[in-house]
């Protein structure tokens, strides 16, 4: 007898527990979405965002409007989204937090739209756009990097880094790297997005290029992720970002370093180190990724402050060697 398959509702049961005050409609869209972002590979720790993200729409929009929005979704109006906001930025919520729940929730509404649930999203821009005070990018200092490296004790692990150090790629990057995108003939990688459409080239300097060739050399299949899960109940999965940041931590407790970096700081001392050496902003910017210009600019408050240290290092060196100081 062939086994039936579970209905998206079915199989998000256990998450759709935390949300059991939505009627079964309510539930029906939200298992459908998951069941969406499932079948598109989005990580886990997404599913879990939108599940956040609803119970706190859920708990903080309009008393008035609970009732109908309990029952159905599809009836949320720009103007609940308004009080919504205005309703999170009164409770110990950060900024941060709450953007993170505006961006998932925009996300389910306009899954809502392209599935002919809803005309448009009820989250318009850039009235319910959340401005965040820029936060400069955390770097590694050089004597740092040294120190992480010099205690990476796999190849596995050694490459992964690399790729971040080198290469500027985020976590999910490194995580979602398939053999396939890397061409050893002009040592460059094709970085795809989540939609699986090449986001950017980027180029392999001969450190992570031969640190590639060794790990591809060790590996059992010569197709798939280059860094593949060791998971029997993930196998044929990549990496999961957490693992890799995890890894990281361990390396910077070994290492003795006591600030808090993450993979991404790996990343953002890339951009330091290519304006630092004379690389431009629009360079920068298509190795990055970035969308816009002005995310690129981050860095140049931190380019300015590694111009400062070292002017500071060589002057205090001439000063001595020139002794002009009055006596």
């Amino acid at each position: 007898m062939q086994r039936l398959q579970p209905t998206p509702v079915q199989h998000a049961l256990p998450q759709l527990r935390r949300l059991h005050f939505f009627s079964p409609h309510n539930q029906r869209l939200i298992a459908d979405y998951l069941a969406h972002l499932r079948a598109r590979h989005y990580a886990s720790s997404t599913q879990e965002g939108a599940l956040r993200a609803l119970k706190c729409f859920a708990v903080l929009m309009p008393e008035a409007r609970r009732a109908t929005l309990y029952q159905d979704l599809t009836q949320t109006t720009p103007a609940d989204i308004d009080a919504w906001i205005e309703a999170a930025f009164q409770q110990p919520l950060a900024p941060a937090t709450i953007a993170t729940c505006r961006r998932c929730m925009q996300s389910f509404f306009v899954f809502l739209r392209d599935q002919g649930a809803l005309a448009q999203s009820p989250i318009q821009l850039p009235r319910h756009q959340i401005l965040l005070p820029m936060q400069l990018p955390r770097a590694m200092a050089e004597a740092e990097v040294v120190a992480f490296f010099r205690v990476i004790d796999t190849l596995e692990d050694r490459t992964m880094f690399l790729l971040m150090l080198r290469c500027g790629l985020r976590v999910s990057e490194v995580s979602g790297v398939r053999w396939s995108a890397i061409d050893v003939v002009q040592d460059t990688l094709r970085v795809e997005n989540s939609t699986g459409q090449v986001d950017r080239v980027v180029y392999l300097s001969p450190d992570v290029a031969t640190a590639l060739r060794q790990w591809h050399g060790l590996q059992a299949a010569a197709a798939g992720y280059v860094f593949p899960s060791r998971m029997t109940r993930q196998h044929g999965l990549p990496l999961g970002a957490r693992h890799i940041r995890n890894r990281m931590t361990r390396y910077l407790k070994l290492a003795g370093i006591t600030k808090r970096y993450s993979p991404h700081s790996l990343r953002h001392t890339f951009a330091t180190q290519l304006l630092n050496a004379g690389a431009s902003l629009e360079v920068l910017k298509e190795l990055m990724g970035h969308r816009s210009l002005q995310m690129t600019l981050r860095y140049t408050q931190l380019y300015d402050r590694t111009k400062r240290a070292q002017y500071d290092q060589a002057m205090t060196q001439v000063e001595q060697r020139q002794g002009l100081q009055r006596r």
